[in-house]
């Protein structure tokens, strides 16, 4: 406690006080709460009344101000005040707060706010004039109900023709406080068809409501009284079609454009009222053309502490089709780095990754692999998973296995497919990646060679994996050690590498071909931020043509496509 530890400050405190000897300032008394901050209670008599106030210095005193609040804790005594029975909002504040300020400005401050705010001579209330930089986000704090419309649903409401336009409401308690409502759909208001406004993976966690927009020539500041059933009819009459012992929802849009939503629950005559909270119309934030990127697919093999946080990342950054392979599920250890939470624990993590990507982008494209390549699975599931890694623009090794690392090289050489991988150093040391791009770079294999013969130059054995992945769920050595801040740094570095190779820019922002970099001292780095670029000197990838003598084998294949009613391939046009 500060009043105990700095007798000084303390002397200073009270001496400042005892010299407000002031008709105004009345029955001070000092006294220390329950959590033993120095108070101290006294009244202010001005002409409009006597007001009974408290002085409380916090424990982080003279670092933060004092407060100043009502002593009966619920009067509502200024327009300047944290609401009823909170602290006097004064000229002194947490924004401009100096330590050699005193209480007895503080209590000087709360005199002449009360003071300014004294009726005028008909008896109307005056407010002081406000210093206030308060933003609506902490406006919002003490609403648990909140209705949330974003850009889209915005310029769709705002339209001279959606009353009666049928809509959908979802409603989300996912954080456990606060209910939020999205519109999940609206009808177009010309062909009536669904227009989808949220990502169909929000249904999954939400309440879905049907509802009705109404366009009403009441002001919002109405509206927002309205409280029941009974209420809503009166302000829509005859145009109230849903009945009372069903749910549903209705959006109003008040006469200066305002929107209200109101949520009705069978046989209640109560309405469940939300606070509307306005999207801003933002532009983009990433900096990437994400026009570009949005057209090109990912696949990543091994959705664990790294391949799930690249998989986040990219989706955020504008990437709209995913090919994810993972046949682990998610155990409650690795919750230390995992993208997923309790929620998903027991589940496979490729879907729980899926889950994640659907609820970030509402056109976002992802199918799901529960396998895991080279393991004893069916020929037919081994050769569908290749094939969509096939399909894929660029193909992410995740998995931190040298055994999958050859499996996946040779699959992007054979199909022409950019190959990128990466992998956390034990101990988070640090972590290396590297890519093959066609055309551009190497082969994967060169690449790997070339940083192979870095380690074996090493003076220390380098702490790369021998054969399991970062979660061991590839063979059965334990987990590479590594804290969750180390793999979220390494997943950024892979994920701008990848973006950077999805892009496809000339020049591109990587010299080197593979880098080796440190996150802290330990190895051959210097400490965080040591990077080692390499710069591999071997022939450059090419895209895979048909060798010369494929031609023979022509009428073979044209027999492939023979029936046994000898009708071939091309007699299908004329079905």
């Amino acid at each position: 406690m500060w009043w105990l530890t700095d007798q000084a400050r303390l002397r200073i405190e009270r001496e400042a006080i005892e010299a407000l000897d002031a008709d105004w300032f009345q029955n001070p008394v000092w006294s220390v709460d329950e959590q033993l901050r120095l108070t101290l209670g006294f009244d202010i008599v001005i002409v409009r009344g006597n007001y009974p106030l408290q002085l409380t210095y916090h424990n982080t005193f003279p670092a933060s101000p004092p407060s100043i609040v009502p002593a009966d804790g619920d009067a509502r005594l200024s327009g300047h005040q944290y609401g009823a029975g909170g602290d006097l909002c004064l000229e002194i504040r947490n924004d401009n707060w100096t330590p050699d300020v005193t209480g007895a400005m503080m209590i000087e401050s709360a005199r002449r706010l009360l003071e300014t705010e004294a009726p005028d001579d008909e008896g109307a209330p005056v407010h002081a004039p406000s210093a206030h930089d308060f933003p609506a986000t902490l406006a919002l704090r003490s609403e648990v109900t909140r209705f949330y419309i974003g850009p889209l649903a915005r310029l769709l409401l705002a339209d001279d023709n959606i009353d009666g336009l049928p809509l959908e409401i979802g409603i989300d308690s996912y954080s456990g406080r606060t209910f939020m409502a999205h519109i999940l759909s609206i009808c177009d208001q010309v062909n009536g068809v669904k227009q989808n406004l949220a990502p169909d993976a929000l249904r999954k966690t939400c309440v879905v409501k049907e509802g009705v927009v109404f366009a009403t020539d009441t002001p919002t500041t109405v509206l927002k009284k309205i409280k029941t059933f009974k209420n809503l009819v009166d302000l829509l009459g005859d145009r109230l079609s849903m009945a009372e012992d069903a749910h549903w929802a209705v959006v109003l849009r008040g006469s200066e454009g305002g929107l209200t939503l109101l949520c009705h629950f069978a046989n209640d005559d109560d309405l469940m009222t939300f606070t509307t909270v306005l999207a801003p119309f933002d532009g983009d934030r990433s900096g990437l053309t994400s026009a570009d990127i949005g057209k090109k697919k990912v696949g990543i093999v091994g959705l664990g502490s790294l391949g799930s946080k690249i998989a986040v990342s990219l989706a955020r950054s504008g990437v709209r089709q995913f090919e994810l392979v993972d046949g682990d599920i998610l155990h409650i250890g690795n919750l230390q780095r995992h993208d997923g939470d309790w929620r998903d624990v027991g589940r496979h993590k490729v879907e729980l990754t899926a889950h994640r990507l659907r609820l970030i982008r509402r056109d976002i494209e992802v199918d799901v692999w529960r396998s895991a390549i080279g393991a004893q699975v069916s020929s037919q599931e081994a050769a569908n998973v290749n094939q969509a890694l096939a399909s894929c623009d660029v193909i992410i090794d995740a998995t931190a296995n040298p055994d999958l690392f050859n499996h996946l090289a040779s699959l992007s050489l054979r199909h022409n497919r950019s190959f990128l991988w990466g992998a956390v150093y034990a101990g988070g040391v640090g972590g290396e990646m590297a890519r093959a791009r066609v055309n551009k770079d190497p082969s994967p294999y060169d690449i790997r060679t070339v940083i192979n013969q870095y380690y074996e130059i090493s003076d220390e054995t380098p702490p790369v994996a021998t054969g399991s992945g970062y979660d061991g769920s590839i063979g059965e050595a334990a987990p590479m050690q590594a804290a969750d801040a180390d793999v979220a740094v390494f997943a950024a570095h892979i994920s701008a590498f990848a973006l950077d190779t999805l892009s496809d820019t000339e020049p591109s922002k990587y010299d080197a071909h593979a880098y080796l970099v440190g996150l802290k001292r330990g190895w051959l780095f210097d400490g965080p931020f040591d990077a080692r670029p390499i710069i591999v000197d071997a022939p450059v990838r090419s895209s895979l043509s048909p060798v010369s003598g494929a031609a023979v084998e022509s009428d073979f294949i044209k027999s492939l496509f023979q029936g046994a009613s000898g009708e071939t391939a091309d007699s299908e046009n004329h079905d």
